[in-house]
């Protein structure tokens, strides 16, 4: 162990004395009583934005016809407003695409991005083609167009900052020439954009790709936005692998850095003023801080088997000495956190165990290491802790009954990589709880105050029979949870 017998103790006696308390936890009353259920015009999996009394979200327009191969695909979608108290749609504004990608997709699809909204704007993106703000009264003020290139996995976000919004774009810049196997693919840039006038205030110089997970964290004190260029297994870009701290004033770089190799499709955060890496180490789970004025890699957190491990007997959790082996045979070898799921919270490191029904923990100050096995679906009949038990659906379907999307039990289908937790929505956090949704209907609920353990975590399930999708980000106020699927919207208490 890395830390002292007395602080061993005291987490084995805190743990014991509240186990009993997170065994209840386990039982089928964590399917929620919602406030309400309100069924959405057509599937989508963006998260809920919440600003004052309404939530903003987005679907797919209607879609039509038979699907192919599996899926629909479509490049039209619509913004969408709710009154948060009743759940009543109060308006809705289209969004036409210039590129049909597929519905559902377990990374990401055109109606992925959560929408951000101030006191006056509300802006919604189709990642497929349209960025367009409008008036909480439903006014479309401004819109921009552009033609969305293949393919239509775009991991990226938007924030707002001093009355801008902060969005990457594609850029005139081709990152992988087209052959005869797709069209050229371009890098990617950030654009800080008035929400006015929908002009832009700056275009960011650093070239990133569209699988780049970039953030606003702090540097030093001041807001800076996180991002990295890495190399994809599948597209290979030829820029090196760097790290950037980017200023939120002009979007140049503060500073350019080396990363060492790191997993594709990573987030990029900062712990205590560090960029974060997600190694790939076979069953290993390892982390490195890369210090930005440096680039050397200042502290390694790295284990086969975390300090603690606790485990589901079927009636209440204990304390085992090793983990379970991955038995899928395309997956053997890979213990690694999926690297999507890595969220840095303070000093911790919060992670999903790749393929697995584990959320584990690294304290980067004590390097504590916490594995706690969770559902990974709550049913009226049986709450799910083992892969071989998870039950959905044949196929997604949406409010209405039709399946909008067959490839639920592929290798990038609900059903693999973590059961869905490929991409998950970024957490919530609030009064230092951290909201966490998972992929099928399961909100996950973790006190950062305490020790992470068994008894710091609690969970909620909106879906008694196996047929929510869950990938976008929760919304929060100080009484209620707001939690869409594919199918509807849910509000429920705290």
């Amino acid at each position: 162990m890395k830390f002292s017998l007395i602080a061993a103790l005291s987490l084995f006696q805190f743990v014991q004395v509240a186990l009993s308390d997170a065994a209840a936890l386990s039982s089928n009353s964590a399917i929620v009583n919602p406030d309400y259920r309100v069924p959405l015009s057509e599937a989508g999996q963006s998260g809920i934005c919440l600003h004052g009394d309404r939530l903003f979200l987005t679907v797919h327009s209607r879609l039509e016809g038979p699907p192919k191969g599996g899926f629909y695909f479509n490049g039209n979608i619509v913004g969408q407003c709710f009154d948060k108290n009743s759940g009543k749609l109060l308006w809705e504004v289209d969004l036409p695409g210039t590129y049909a990608g597929r519905v559902l997709e377990s990374w990401h699809d055109a109606t992925s991005l959560l929408p951000v909204a101030d006191d006056q704007h509300v802006v919604f993106h189709n990642l497929n083609g349209m960025l367009a703000c409008c008036s909480h009264d439903g006014d479309l003020l401004w819109k921009r167009d552009w033609q969305a290139p293949d393919p239509d996995i775009k991991n990226c976000r938007m924030f707002l900052h001093n009355g801008q919004v902060i969005v990457a774009l594609p850029s005139d810049r081709i990152a992988v020439p087209a052959s005869s196997k797709h069209p050229d693919l371009p890098f990617y840039q950030i654009h800080a954009i008035d929400l006015n006038t929908g002009k832009d205030a700056w275009v960011s110089p650093t070239l990133l790709t569209h699988a780049t997970q970039y953030n606003v964290d702090r540097w030093k004190g001041e807001p800076v936005i996180v991002a990295s260029m890495i190399d994809l297994s599948h597209w290979q870009f030829g820029q090196g692998q760097n790290g950037y701290l980017l200023s939120l004033d002009d979007g140049r770089p503060v500073l350019t850095f080396d990363l060492p190799p790191a997993i594709p499709h990573q987030k990029n955060q900062l712990v205590r003023g560090k960029f974060l890496v997600t190694v790939q180490a076979g069953p290993k789970t390892t982390f490195k801080l890369v210090n930005p004025e440096t680039s050397k890699v200042t502290d390694e957190f790295s284990f086969l088997q975390p300090d603690y491990y606790f485990a589901w007997t079927g009636k209440e959790f204990a304390e085992k000495s090793s983990l379970p082996e991955i038995t899928d045979r395309s997956l053997r070898g890979k213990g690694y956190p999926t690297a999507s799921t890595v969220h840095a919270v303070g000093d911790r490191v919060y992670f999903w165990k790749y393929n697995s029904e584990h959320i584990g923990c690294v304290d980067t100050r004590t390097r504590r290491s916490v594995l706690v096995q969770v559902p990974i679906q709550v049913l009226a009949e049986k709450t799910v802790w083992r892969p071989k038990d998870f039950q959905f659906t044949r196929g997604i379907l949406n409010s209405a009954g039709k399946n909008v999307n067959n490839r639920i039990g592929t290798g990038r289908g609900i059903r693999r990589g973590g059961f869905g937790h490929t991409n998950p929505a970024w957490p919530i956090v609030r009064d230092q709880q951290l909201y966490w949704q998972g992929a099928a209907g399961m909100l996950y609920v973790i006190d950062h105050t305490q020790p992470f353990s068994p008894a710091a975590i609690t969970w909620k399930s909106i879906d008694a029979i196996g047929n929510s999708w869950t990938f976008g980000e929760p919304a929060v106020d100080e009484t209620t949870v707001y939690v869409r699927s594919q199918r509807e919207l849910v509000r429920f208490p705290r």
